[in-house]
């Protein structure tokens, strides 16, 4: 049989007003998996308050990530998160 090589490490997009168990859940059951997971703030802050007023901090706003490194991405949802995703020129440009 083939060796396959799974998906390794995950980015997972971060902005204000995200909801909150769409990003979180996914970075858990990611990392209980054993896939790196980098949570990335697109506010130009490591700080992001979420939909429902949690504020978490991320590990490395988008300008500093080297997505070369990356073999996937998520965009959480949650309003206004999903407009603030669709606004920033990074995520434009990664996805």
């Amino acid at each position: 049989m083939e060796k396959r090589n799974y998906m390794k490490k995950l980015g997972v997009f971060l902005a204000e007003g995200c909801e909150e168990i769409e990003a979180l859940t996914v970075v858990d059951v990611a990392r209980r998996a054993g896939i790196e997971v980098a949570m990335i703030s697109v506010s130009g802050e490591k700080q992001v308050k979420g939909a429902h007023d949690s504020t978490f901090l991320t590990d490395i706003p988008a300008e500093y990530m080297d997505y070369d490194m990356l073999d996937g991405i998520v965009l959480p949802g949650g309003m206004p998160g999903t407009i603030n995703l669709g606004a920033n020129e990074t995520v434009q440009r990664i996805i």
